[in-house]
């Protein structure tokens, strides 16, 4: 009795006994299914949203359609069950629920002059933002990320207070009997021969018609002081550099050309809030790290 598939169409000798679900090759064998597979390059999944014709219908397509539509449904209900639904703007005229202690961290960061906007919580960087305000103390403690530019470094200090100099903030790092791993010293080396003297401590900032660019800090001022006029997104980056490389950096423009200064893991970060707000904005970024206490 001919089988009614007809001969395989991978050998062409023997009578098929399956049919692809996916590409609809017929085969005899399962040597036959592994070499269609591989010459065709096909999963052997059929394709759930192909267009199957009104006549080729039959019960079981139309079942398969309908645990399509059910998976679809029950995708939709987890979904609006998600806890992270609330820390993302749907519509424009939606506005995000802050959590109290981050709520008053920005009224603080704002009293002193600083604009502090915050990524979607599910966001790594959100996540691991270890910046506090201490009602008590009426102290903020920042989460510092510094990056050494020439040394290919990037560190974190956590719960640094604010009224901490940028210079007392760099001795940890610009001492070489510092507590920092062997590897690390090694690689700062040319900061630690520069010490101080040698060495500048920037920020990015947003400044209107100009795109973002870089400023200078003063050194043996605050970081109350030196975080002023500035806006920060979720902790302060400073990009640690040699003084000889200052001049590089505040000459630099972002507008008009791709930002050298910026990680490609940043750069990846960043590109998921489009289509995404800020908890603070009216319309409408994580590197690897060593992390330091």
């Amino acid at each position: 009795m001919a089988s009614r598939l007809g001969l395989c169409n991978v050998c062409a000798e023997k009578e098929a006994k399956y049919k692809c679900p996916a590409c609809e090759v017929k085969s005899c064998s399962l040597s036959c299914v592994n070499t269609h597979k591989e010459e065709r390059d096909c999963n052997g999944l059929r394709r759930r949203l192909k267009m199957i014709p009104k006549e080729d219908m039959d019960n079981l397509t139309l079942l398969s359609d309908y645990r399509f539509l059910e998976e679809i449904d029950h995708k939709l209900e987890t979904n609006l069950r998600n806890p992270l639904r609330r820390h993302t703007i749907q519509h424009r005229q939606e506005k995000p629920k802050l959590p109290f202690y981050l709520h008053r961290l920005k009224n603080e960061a704002w009293r002193r002059g600083t604009t502090l906007r915050y990524l979607p919580r599910h966001f790594s960087t959100s996540r691991n933002n270890s910046t506090r305000f201490l009602y008590k103390e009426s102290l903020i403690r920042w989460q510092v990320q510094l990056i050494f530019h020439q040394a290919d470094v990037t560190l974190t200090a956590h719960s640094v207070s604010e009224k901490l100099t940028v210079n007392k903030l760099l001795a940890r790092y610009l001492d070489p009997n510092s507590d920092l791993p062997d590897d690390i010293k090694e690689k700062l080396a040319h900061y630690h021969s520069a010490s101080f003297g040698g060495v500048s401590a920037l920020m990015k900032t947003d400044v209107q018609g100009e795109g973002m660019v870089f400023q200078e800090l003063f050194p043996h001022k605050s970081l109350q002081l030196n975080f002023a006029n500035k806006t920060v997104i979720e902790h302060p980056i400073l990009y640690v550099v040699l003084k000889h490389h200052v001049v590089a950096y505040l000459e630099y423009q972002s507008i008009g050309h791709d930002d050298i200064f910026q990680d490609s893991e940043v750069a990846k970060e960043i590109s998921k809030c489009d289509g995404l707000s800020y908890f603070d904005a009216d319309s409408d970024c994580d590197m690897e790290e060593q992390e330091v206490d």
